[in-house]
């Protein structure tokens, strides 16, 4: 990842007009990600916290979809998160995600996408909240498990500030 791709939210413009590349600068810039799983949690397993500039963190939204990489050393991850189809991602609250790969069209719930080290879940359920998703940044938390709806649980969290 390029240092302007790492200092860069890509935002939704106004009334669907399309993507902008929106440089956003802040006096304290706050980039990290961070999870914990559940015994039994996939593919997140453990926990971990990525932070900036130490770890290389892009947030960005394309294609109706909330796009989360980090890249530390050897380990990956990514995150996308989006919502039902026919609608625009915004703060809030969403429920019921199911899985949704990165070239599938957009489902009738919200959608999820959690791959690390080439690894993922093909049967996804999680919760995901957008406590702030404009040209300042995002903050988002989510909860997600591979499998069933009960299964081990991974808690997630992403603040990202430029």
């Amino acid at each position: 990842m390029n240092s302007l791709r790492r200092a860069c939210v890509v935002l939704s413009a106004a009334a669907g007009l399309g993507l902008a590349l929106v440089p956003v600068a802040s006096a304290d810039p706050v980039q990290t990600v961070a999870y914990t799983s559940e015994e039994g949690a996939w593919p997140l397993q453990g926990s971990a916290q990525y932070a900036a500039p130490g770890d290389e963190i892009a947030v960005w939204e394309y294609d109706g979809r909330l796009k989360i990489d980090v890249q530390s050393g050897l380990k990956d991850l990514r995150v996308e998160l989006s919502a039902p189809a026919g609608e625009a991602l915004h703060t809030g609250t969403y429920t019921g995600a199911r899985f949704r790969g990165q070239s599938d069209p957009a489902l009738s719930t919200p959608g999820i996408f959690v791959v690390s080290g080439n690894f993922g879940c093909g049967d996804d359920y999680a919760d995901f909240t957008i406590d702030r998703l404009d040209a300042t940044g995002v903050d988002v938390t989510f909860v997600q498990h591979c499998g069933s709806p009960d299964g081990p649980a991974t808690h997630g969290e992403v603040h990202f500030t430029a």
